[in-house]
């Protein structure tokens, strides 16, 4: 016997599955938690110029304890910009650290990790906005939408 081990990657189908059709969109936007947090994740993307999700936007709403081929899901959906809201990289198959709210481009593609969303509302609502505050500092670099010209 060998002595290595095989280490299988994730599969992005069923993720793929719960995407809109369009496959052009520039954004992808992974989050976790309950339903009452995508009103506060509208809110955030509103402010990022984003209004329609779906049609302007991939979101996906993906449980953070299932693996992901997130490799795999960039190349269907053809998304440059990818926002992770409370995911650990290896979960996701990527095999690089990043801190939280530092957007980092590797191999053209510029991903934005950041806290969960239950995690940065609570952080407000207790009246603390240094989450809130990297999160929108950091999506004003890279994330906000330009207008269609």
């Amino acid at each position: 016997m060998l002595p290595f081990q095989l280490i299988g990657q994730p599969e992005y189908g069923d993720a793929l599955q719960l995407l809109g059709p369009g496959r052009d969109l520039e954004l992808l936007v992974l989050y976790h938690g309950e339903l009452t947090r995508r009103a506060f994740l509208g809110r955030i993307l509103a402010a990022a110029g984003y209004q329609e999700p779906g049609k302007e936007l991939h979101l996906l709403e993906w449980p953070a304890s299932d693996d992901l081929d997130l490799a795999g899901l960039i190349r269907r959906t053809g998304a440059t910009k990818i926002i992770l809201f409370g995911y650990i990289p290896r979960r996701l198959g990527l095999h690089f650290e990043v801190a939280n709210y530092v957007p980092i481009t590797v191999a053209g593609i510029t991903y934005l990790f950041a806290d969960s969303l239950e995690f940065i509302e609570q952080t407000k609502d207790s009246g603390d906005n240094r989450a809130a505050g990297s999160l929108w500092g950091a999506m004003k670099t890279s994330f906000l939408r330009q207008p269609l010209s």
